[in-house]
């Protein structure tokens, strides 16, 4: 698969992210609501930071981002939420679930890339590889896993 399409597929996710960590910060219930509701919005505006600098970078490589909804809907691979509550646990191996796949997808496009020649963005993915595997990190030592 070409860098362009694996980045837009990321971009897609990002896009589905970014509107299912919304729908975790409302709907989340239980005993951790206070800490995940604050770690939600932390997510989701970190999610808007990435999903402007792909895109930016994907047209500073000749790509063309996917920049509608209905167009991220048929490249995710994440799937979206129903608008129902969700208790803590359940949140947290969502979120888990969907990192561990970014993290995957982020590593796809560092070798791709790297065998493109372009190494910003391979760098710009490993860094988000680093980030993945420290939230990965994170979630697991709170489900005890």
């Amino acid at each position: 698969m070409k860098l362009n399409e694996k980045m837009n597929i990321y971009l897609a996710n990002q896009h589905i992210m970014f509107v299912k960590l919304h729908n975790l910060h409302w709907y989340v219930k239980g005993s951790k609501f206070f800490t995940l509701h604050a770690k939600f919005e932390e997510l989701y505006d970190a999610t808007a930071k990435v999903l402007d600098s792909v895109a930016e970078r994907l047209l500073m490589i000749g790509g063309k981002p996917v920049a509608s909804l209905a167009g991220a809907l048929k490249l995710a691979t994440i799937k979206e939420l129903d608008d129902k509550d969700i208790q803590c646990e359940d949140s947290l191996n969502v979120v888990l679930a969907d990192i561990q796949l970014l993290a995957t997808q982020a590593n796809e496009i560092v070798k791709l890339a790297e065998q493109d020649g372009d190494q910003g963005t391979a760098d710009m993915f490993l860094d988000y590889v680093g980030e993945y595997q420290k939230l990965i990190w994170m979630l697991k030592a709170t489900l005890n896993k």
